[in-house]
């Protein structure tokens, strides 16, 4: 790598391996990251964690968008989405800036009864879109982890929102998973101590 010239990449580890034991191994580093992440108590990528998701997606778009426009954005695709959506809807995204050209691009996850052939047509056709990377969200991966990293520097919320027909519910379900949670840790505290 230019800035460590004694590492290598790690998809070099690719050259050396086989595709099943090069992909087993990306995976177990990634479920280390989920466990890692998991470790971050009262969090909001914490509490969101918990709820049931179905897709994960990054969007970039053909022409440069500013965070407000990639904000409006990704409320009209979450309008559309709800009205197309016979069920519970949700969708909490973020809006971060390239660090190497101008502009900015959204990440998200989705609950939506939708397909997800449906919902990639309907990003192309709301806005002229650079690249769509959609899919299957994997509860055992760290995507929540991954799209909250902006986060934190927009406390305030301007660039990051959740969005659901059902959030009361949503919270209900966070708070009775906690408990549980809580409930475990203590029990398995006691055992080992």
């Amino acid at each position: 790598m230019k800035s460590k010239p004694y590492k290598y990449s790690f998809k070099m580890m690719s050259e050396f391996t086989s595709p099943q034991l090069f992909e087993l191994i990306q995976r177990n580093r990634s479920l280390s990251n989920t466990i890692e992440c998991m470790q971050r108590y009262d969090t909001l990528e914490h509490h969101l964690s918990f709820l049931s998701w179905e897709f994960f997606s990054t969007i970039t778009y053909k022409n440069p968008k500013d965070k407000e426009e990639c904000r409006i954005l990704m409320n009209e695709l979450y309008e559309e989405i709800e009205s197309r959506s016979s069920g519970d809807t949700r969708m909490f995204y973020t809006t971060e800036n390239f660090s190497v050209s101008n502009g900015n691009h959204n990440h998200f996850v989705l609950k939506s009864d939708m397909k997800l052939y449906q919902i990639r047509d309907l990003m192309k056709e709301l806005e002229s879109v650079g690249i769509i990377d959609i899919q299957r969200y994997d509860m055992e991966l760290a995507a929540i982890f991954y799209i909250c990293k902006e986060v934190k520097n927009n406390q305030n919320g301007l660039y990051w929102d959740l969005l659901g027909n059902n959030l009361e519910e949503d919270g209900e379900l966070i708070k009775k998973y906690k408990k549980c949670n809580q409930f475990i840790t203590t029990k398995a505290k006691q055992l080992v101590g």
